[in-house]
């Protein structure tokens, strides 16, 4: 399902010729114009399809993961801004939906939405939610933070200490396998051990939302939120931001705008789109 049909094919066409181009393989743009075309013939689903070329984005770069070196780079930045937030949430007594907030707030980092101007990650998750629909969180369940993009995920953590100190029993998702600057398993398996968390990891580059189960799942960003309206299996909490105009047309809210809102509410309304 491609929420615009029109504004969703031009963004996945521009999203990976500028992988492509970024990691200086301009020359393949054919090959990859004509498999792109042929993919949007055979799937139907969004997940499949952004999966799937990137994918072929890395074969004809032949490099497992392209922006491995990017990744690393906003780790770095992500772990001084993630300082500032522990001690601030800190002094306000780990207040949890405070943390959602700057979680949401966070989704700021992106390489492949058309016409995108990210804002400096310290600056950004001081912005509040347009949308806020933050509801209560259940004890009762395990809960699983499906993670993003690398540099966020430090504020992710961060959220994740706070439902600990909140007495909540919490896990975190990530995929198995590469995908854009995404976090995948190699990016932390070395940290896992101060975490202190479970890690959840999930088969190939597909969402790890396809494969929650038996969970409440805290959703970070805007394929994640997709793959949740196609394929999610459970209660959910989404946290990002409008970054294309296609949500923010939907939500009627300024571009670039944190949202705070339901699986429910989301699957609901996109059934009219």
């Amino acid at each position: 399902m491609l929420i615009d049909e029109n504004l969703c094919r031009l963004c996945l066409v521009y999203s990976r010729s500028k992988d492509l181009i970024a990691f200086n393989r301009g020359s393949e743009l054919p090959k990859l114009l004509r498999y792109i075309a042929d993919l949007l013939d055979r799937k139907g689903s969004r997940t499949e399809i952004f999966a799937e070329s990137y994918n072929y984005v890395k074969m004809l770069a032949d490099f497992p993961d392209p922006y491995i070196y990017m990744k690393k780079q906003l780790t770095e930045i992500g772990k001084k801004v993630a300082e500032k937030v522990r001690r601030y949430l800190a002094e306000r007594n780990w207040d949890l939906h405070e943390a959602i907030k700057i979680s949401a707030a966070a989704n700021i980092i992106d390489t492949s939405v058309i016409g995108y101007e990210p804002i400096e990650l310290d600056k950004a998750i001081w912005d509040r939610p347009a949308i806020d629909e933050y509801t209560e969180i259940p004890k009762d369940k395990k809960i699983v933070i499906v993670l993003d993009n690398a540099g966020e995920a430090e504020i992710d953590f961060i959220l994740a200490e706070t439902l600990v100190r909140n007495g909540y029993n919490i896990a975190i998702a990530v995929r198995k396998e590469p995908y854009e600057i995404d976090i995948a398993y190699h990016d932390i398996a070395d940290r896992v051990t101060d975490l202190n968390v479970e890690i959840i990891t999930t088969p190939s580059n597909i969402s790890p939302v396809a494969h929650l189960k038996d969970c409440f799942a805290i959703i970070k960003g805007i394929a994640n939120l997709e793959s949740n309206i196609e394929m999610g299996m459970v209660e959910s909490l989404h946290l990002f931001r409008a970054k294309c105009e296609v949500l923010t047309k939907i939500f009627n809210i300024p571009k670039n705008s944190p949202i705070i809102i339901t699986g429910k509410v989301l699957k609901n309304l996109f059934r009219f789109c």
